[in-house]
């Protein structure tokens, strides 16, 4: 091989293995449910430092459906509590992660935990989901 090529080899090998470390840091790999005493949202920020006084809820996901104008963004998510209730939120912004985020935590059957407020029609709306 070529001393180029076996430089250009080299500085993708480099720029790949960032990329992977950089996607992982991305995900939250981490430990801890936000309803474990002492844990925060791992990769996602910390719902109870950001939004102390909002009620929140931990159930696993049913249905989350993107934003038309931002697909990263859900418009629409269902979840049901470890009570069976079902829970109906929506969101105007960035509520923490994105919807391949929420759509791996439905495949997985891991719990999320949803930050949010009562509108004014009854309606939902989600502050902040976390790990």
């Amino acid at each position: 091989m070529q001393p180029n090529r076996r430089h250009r080899v080299a500085t993708l090998v480099a720029a790949g293995l960032l990329g992977v470390i950089m996607l992982a840091a991305l995900a939250g790999c981490g430990t801890g449910g936000a309803d474990t005493p002492g844990a925060s949202t791992p990769g996602h920020g910390d719902g109870d430092a950001l939004y102390p006084k909002l009620p929140k809820v931990t159930g696993h996901i049913d249905l989350v459906e993107a934003q038309t104008d931002n697909p990263r963004y859900f418009s629409r998510l269902l979840i049901t509590d470890d009570a069976g209730q079902s829970w109906e939120f929506r969101s105007e912004d960035w509520g923490g992660v994105s919807v391949g985020h929420l759509k791996d935590h439905q495949i997985q059957g891991t719990p999320v935990t949803v930050w949010y407020e009562k509108g004014a029609d009854g309606s939902l709306l989600a502050r902040f989901v976390g790990d």
